[in-house]
């Protein structure tokens, strides 16, 4: 009763997910992306990939997978490897499930959400360590995770001007996201060669502590891959950046 509400709710104000372009999805089985990371203005302090795995459950499910670590010469930084998963449905690109397992410094970490069947409230399972705990959070709209809301971004049919309303999960936290879709179109040079792009202007913020909020901007290719290019972040330890440097496996442009 409580989820349909809040999804009326969202639907009354004309802000929710934008719907999927129609035709086939812009990324395919076994495409590739890399990326450098730079963090505090540190140039390739880790790098980043992002992947799509073979499909699952007759084709149903869809798995995608996230990448990270931090380079260990970075003395400023714990050294971090990380690794997320997102399965989401295939005709929807909606996540079912959201896991992400990180060890950063030696300090083992996870979290685990599933998303089926929707309720009312969205139940995050975490360990760190030897500790285990579970946080809830009331669903305010649809839910994405930090992997899924990329792939579905990409292959939304997206204008300028539109604003988009959603939650989100991510490493053991809950946000409320706002975006909306920038005006015009800017050049973006990278390793992997040089997009014209469009770019997506994000407000995150905390379900359990509004006045963390976070900025987040991402640049997308104008041309049929729709890959993300470019993004820049305001995190809690500081700016962070991704740059595109490789490209495999991914549709003809």
């Amino acid at each position: 009763m409580l989820a349909s509400a809040a999804l009326a709710l969202v639907v009354s104000t004309g802000c929710g997910l934008p719907p999927l372009a129609d035709g086939p999805r812009p990324f395919r089985t076994g495409e590739s992306l890399g990326y450098d990371l730079d963090l505090l203005g540190v140039v390739s302090a880790g790098t980043v990939e992002l992947g799509v795995e073979r499909p699952m459950s007759a084709g149903k499910v869809i798995p995608l997978r996230a990448r990270a670590r931090t380079l260990a010469e970075v003395a400023t930084l714990r050294k971090l490897t990380a690794v997320a998963l997102s399965w989401v449905d295939a005709s929807t690109l909606r996540p079912e499930r959201f896991r992400d397992e990180s060890d950063e410094g030696g300090v083992r970490r996870s979290s685990d959400t599933r998303l089926l069947p929707p309720g009312p409230e969205v139940v995050i399972a975490s360990e760190t360590g030897d500790r285990k705990g579970e946080s809830r959070f009331q669903r305010q709209g649809e839910v994405l995770d930090a992997v899924s809301a990329i792939y579905l971004l990409r292959a939304a049919r997206l204008a300028a001007g539109d604003r988009l309303c959603f939650d989100g999960v991510g490493r053991g936290r809950y946000w409320r996201i706002d975006a909306t879709v920038a005006e015009g179109r800017e050049p973006v040079e990278t390793p992997a060669g040089k997009f014209r792009t469009f770019r997506v202007d994000v407000v995150a913020r905390r379900a359990d502590a509004e006045a963390k909020r976070h900025e987040i901007h991402l640049w997308f290719s104008d041309d049929a891959r729709r890959l993300l290019v470019a993004a820049v972040a305001d995190l809690d330890i500081g700016p962070a950046r991704l740059t595109l440097t490789s490209v495999r496996g991914a549709r003809e442009p």
